[in-house]
């Protein structure tokens, strides 16, 4: 895989949701405190290519005719209510509501989930992280109902048929691989203390009194109201699927029915560009890029091929719907362009305090090229779109191929 600045996860989004997260595992207060540390020891001192001229027109020997071209896209983009039954089941486990107590027996039957408290113990010693209170188990698949994050083999196998009150003496052995090695492969046994049996909640059982215990605080206090929210919110998913195929379908044809080259030295300004921010966002403590790299199992020889075929495609989408925008006439709405950057500040996980603290850390420590790469890339966005609505999208879904090769086309999304 390969390591990426926020630099480039940004122009990678060309067209898409505009999902600019950084890559590299620090985040909030010590991705802010990563940065800091890199830039006081690091100086940009290549070429900037948001200040060099491009003649679009020029470099571009063919455009594609982009108005109405005609695309296939293949996928499942309808909300059945399977689908819908589906999720809100998983919201109401989310939200603590997706099972009921068991009032009326004191026995577990299968398919009973067991609340249960437990502590371990290896030579009759209860070992660290051996112990937990009000833990929901699923015997049958012996895991945590709510998270379905498996137990050791045989945790649960004297769960069924238990009592209510019972305290249970489980007798397991640890893998030979288990991630402690004082108990890998060792035999313990967990004394399990049987709470309370719950059912999971299915689609038929569910009431208007459950949901409004859960979701009053938003506002839906009825079963009809949570199908409904749910469909809505899963329409509205899959209407961001399909549109980001449709963008990337798109994009593929204007690459494959046009002609565009990258000036050399342009193409050099972006890599250093890209190295450089790279290497600010996750180096720190005087590390060096390729040191960094090289703990994480690649080096800097490799990066730079995944960077440079990356970066081909991405410039030359850039190029050549920033030529489209021009003959568009494509311009940027400032209100726009701050949700666009409002947007950016507020995914970044504390980055950014300002539009200013944006552009000084796109234009590579200069806040004007950093304003003008970005309203340029809004641009292209802004005419990605403009394709995409013109479009004669094909959609083949793949549920209904299979059982007759049924099509959906439609213009724009």
């Amino acid at each position: 895989m390969s390591i990426m600045s926020k630099k480039s996860i940004a122009a990678l989004a060309v067209g898409l949701a505009l999902g600019l997260s950084a890559c590299g595992g620090a985040e909030g207060d010590t991705q802010a405190e990563t940065q800091t540390q890199a830039q006081e020891t690091l100086t940009y001192e290549g070429e900037r290519s948001a200040q060099m001229d491009i003649d679009l027109e020029k470099q571009i020997q063919s455009l594609s005719e982009y108005s109405g071209i005609p695309v296939t896209i293949t996928g499942n983009y309808d909300v059945t209510d399977e689908n819908v039954e589906s999720t809100l089941l998983q919201l109401l486990g989310y939200m603590g509501a997706g099972t009921t107590e068991v009032t009326d027996r004191d026995v577990v039957e299968e398919g009973d989930y067991v609340m249960i408290d437990y502590t371990g113990y290896k030579d009759d010693v209860a070992f660290e992280g051996g112990a937990a209170e009000d833990v929901l188990m699923d015997p049958v698949n012996n895991v945590v109902a709510t998270t379905q994050m498996p137990y050791i083999d045989g945790f649960c196998k004297d769960l069924i048929g238990s009592k209510v009150g019972d305290v249970l003496r489980t007798d397991v052995t640890f893998p030979e691989d288990y991630n402690n090695p004082d108990l890998a492969g060792a035999p313990a046994v967990f004394e399990i203390t049987v709470k309370g049996i719950y059912r999971p909640v299915t689609f038929e059982t569910l009431t208007d009194d459950a949901v409004a215990a859960a979701f009053s605080a938003d506002g839906i206090t009825t079963k009809d109201g949570l199908v409904e929210y749910v469909r809505s919110m899963l329409t509205s998913q899959m209407a961001s699927y399909r549109s980001q195929a449709s963008v990337s379908a798109v994009q593929a044809y204007i690459l494959e029915h046009s002609e565009v080259e990258i000036p050399e030295a342009y193409m050099q300004a972006r890599m250093d560009e890209l190295e450089y921010s790279t290497a600010k966002d996750n180096c720190r403590d005087g590390q060096t890029l390729s040191e960094f790299l090289e703990e994480n199992g690649t080096t800097l020889e490799a990066e730079r091929e995944n960077w440079k075929s990356s970066l081909s495609q991405q410039i030359k989408v850039e190029f050549l719907f920033g030529r489209i925008a021009d003959l568009e006439n494509i311009e940027v709405d400032e209100e726009d362009f701050q949700q666009f950057i409002n947007y950016i500040i507020q995914s970044d996980g504390g980055s950014f305090s300002a539009a200013e603290d944006v552009y000084e850390y796109y234009g590579i420590g200069n806040k004007e090229d950093g304003e003008k790469a970005l309203k340029q890339l809004y641009r292209v966005n802004q005419a990605v779109g403009f394709v995409v609505d013109h479009a004669e999208v094909t959609v083949e879904n793949d549920a209904k191929n299979a059982g007759g090769g049924e099509t959906d086309s439609t213009q724009g999304e």
